[in-house]
């Protein structure tokens, strides 16, 4: 999952994006081009500002999604441990999410050859840190999920 191309010190929006902005751009000056004299010089103001505000938003949300991803590659290396990353990328890849936290321990320790109390430690850090949601005490029934974080930081943790 890559929205950028990483350079710790350089900002570099990926080709997707660079046409998003071209396309903003060629819509300014194809109206420009056509339709700027047959319209008002306040209506031609307003719209051409819009699309100006539009580039700027682009280019705004865009470095925020960046910075996040810049974020996220960080935690992903230096926050979890080798078995909780093991856990996650294996939730992302194999998991069809109907399975209640204690069955999962179950899956998971026979498939990976994990020791249960292991698994359950390492999932119990993974919910702390709010990469899956699972029934508790009070809660009981409810099958373990990844939430849209874990999805990211499953799909950033398995393209290292």
């Amino acid at each position: 999952m890559n929205i950028s191309s990483i350079d710790k010190t350089e900002f570099y929006p990926t080709p997707e994006f660079k046409n998003v902005l071209a396309a903003a751009e060629s819509l300014k000056a194809e109206y420009s081009m056509h339709w700027a004299g047959q319209l008002d010089e306040k209506t031609h103001g307003r719209f051409m500002e819009g699309l100006e505000l539009l580039r700027e938003s682009l280019t705004v949300h865009y470095k925020e999604l960046y910075a996040r991803e810049q974020a996220l590659a960080a935690a992903a290396s230096d926050s979890y441990t080798g078995k909780q990353k093991t856990l996650l990328v294996w939730l992302a890849g194999n998991y069809d999410g109907r399975t209640v936290y204690t069955a999962l321990i179950e899956r998971l320790s026979g498939d990976l050859g994990i020791p249960k109390s292991t698994v359950r430690w390492n999932l119990r850090g993974l919910r702390e840190a709010g990469l899956i949601k699972a029934g508790d005490r009070e809660n009981k029934g409810i099958p373990v999920v990844l939430t849209e974080m874990g999805q990211l930081m499953a799909e950033y943790m398995a393209s290292e």
